[in-house]
């Protein structure tokens, strides 16, 4: 293989790796956006027909007599408290719940539908995380095998199952890549800070809150859900969790779970970024470009956490071209304009304008002030330059106030028929 072939390998794989994590979480939060109306409908429904039940059953206990034993007179109708037939009915849910006659265990559960869900989709989120630092690291050691420590050994069966030093190599790798997982994930952060030189963005990202979510990971699967001292220990830096007492039971919520998911998403963005322009320094062009359809993709589906976390990203790091730098400080602008963050947004489109060299920028700053005579203006000059053309509009974050315009649509239509 030669060399040239290696390097598209190499950056190939940079590029999957980050596909296949984006792709993942992507399919997570669309699993949760489509069937969490119909679990919270389903949730109501069992909830209505719990106390349906119940109510029931007190009437049925309210109906009973009450007699002395060898009382010879008629029974007379006693009179129950509300708060006995009320536990008296708690307690034949309960015993109704050990049997599963017509769905009765599922309708009268504790754990809604909902929170079910809501925990597996956790569950598999982190698991995504976890498949994300094994692929970034199996990439380093591939790319870097002299990094293996020198006392790392086989032993004669797993020697015995090697063809050639290729196998050994990877054998090796695969247990160090190992070795780091087993550790929580604090210890896996100061891997990549101490051992690999890669930059966690501190600044940027929670990773505190992500650190949590994996503890909580490691107790819902482990003890359900009961709080015990090791994830205490592993989350004492988070003041949220001061008064998590040992015994309680920890949830997912949705808007726990949401949080979770934006920090994660882009957290794992960045991380893969950091190692992509630190290992493959030639290869930025595509690391922008990866970037750049990960922040216009959270900024068309309004999901403002992540894109705040990328989009300040997106200026400190070096770019591969002024033509990147240019569409991230214009993708910057439209986050701003979005937030509302107006005297911001006035200041960094000013710093577009200077460098509006061409019909392209033009229209992105037109776009950006709401200026349709403008934009047509400079899209049909770009068109006709052939410097844009129709993709280069739709799906774009930039133009999606516009695109949901029927008459910008036909306009559009004009402007790149040829």
């Amino acid at each position: 293989m030669s060399a040239t072939n290696v390097k598209e390998k190499d950056f190939s794989a940079m590029e999957k790796i980050d596909l296949n994590f984006r792709i993942a979480m992507y399919g997570i939060k669309y699993f949760i956006s489509n069937l969490g109306p119909i679990a919270v409908e389903h949730d109501e429904k069992a909830q209505k027909t719990v106390e349906e039940i119940k109510n029931e059953i007190i009437d049925l206990l309210s109906d009973f007599t009450i007699s002395t034993k060898g009382d010879e007179k008629p029974a007379k109708k006693g009179s129950i408290k509300k708060e006995k037939l009320s536990y008296a009915a708690n307690g034949i849910i309960s015993l109704v719940k050990k049997y599963n006659y017509a769905g009765a265990k599922v309708v009268l559960d504790n754990e809604l539908h909902m929170g079910l869900l809501l925990r597996s989709s956790f569950m598999m989120m982190i698991a995504n995380l976890d498949f994300l630092i094994s692929d970034i690291l199996h990439c380093y050691y591939e790319k870097y095998p002299k990094a293996l420590n020198d006392d790392m050994v086989l032993n004669l069966g797993e020697l015995k199952q090697c063809d050639d030093i290729k196998e050994a190599i990877q054998i090796l790798i695969d247990k160090k890549v190992e070795s780091v997982l087993f550790k929580n994930f604090n210890n896996q952060k100061m891997f990549f800070e101490d051992k690999l030189e890669i930059r966690t963005e501190d600044k940027i990202i929670n990773w505190g809150l992500i650190n949590e979510a994996c503890q909580r990971r490691n107790i819902l699967a482990h003890n359900n859900g009961i709080v015990n001292k090791r994830y205490l220990k592993n989350v004492i830096e988070l003041p949220a969790y001061n008064k998590v007492k040992i015994g309680e039971r920890l949830v997912v919520r949705g808007d726990y779970f949401m949080q979770g998911y934006s920090e994660i998403i882009a957290g794992g963005v960045i991380l893969v970024q950091n190692c992509w322009r630190k290992w493959f320094k030639e290869d930025l062009a595509d690391a922008d470009a990866t970037l750049i359809d990960c922040i216009n993709r959270e900024l068309l589906q309004r999901e403002f956490l992540p894109a705040t976390r990328l989009c300040p990203y997106s200026t400190i790091i070096e770019k591969g071209s002024e033509e990147a730098r240019y569409d991230l400080d214009s993708l910057f602008c439209k986050l701003l304009k979005m937030l509302g963050m107006q005297e911001q947004f006035t200041t960094e489109i000013g710093k577009l304008e200077e460098r509006a060299t061409s019909s392209k920028r033009l229209a992105t700053i037109a776009a950006l002030k709401d200026d349709k005579v403008e934009l047509y203006t400079h899209l049909k000059n770009a068109a006709k330059s052939g410097e844009m053309n129709k993709s280069d509009i739709e799906l774009q974050a930039i133009y999606s106030d516009f695109n949901k315009e029927f008459d910008f649509k036909t306009e559009i239509d004009k402007i790149f028929k040829y």
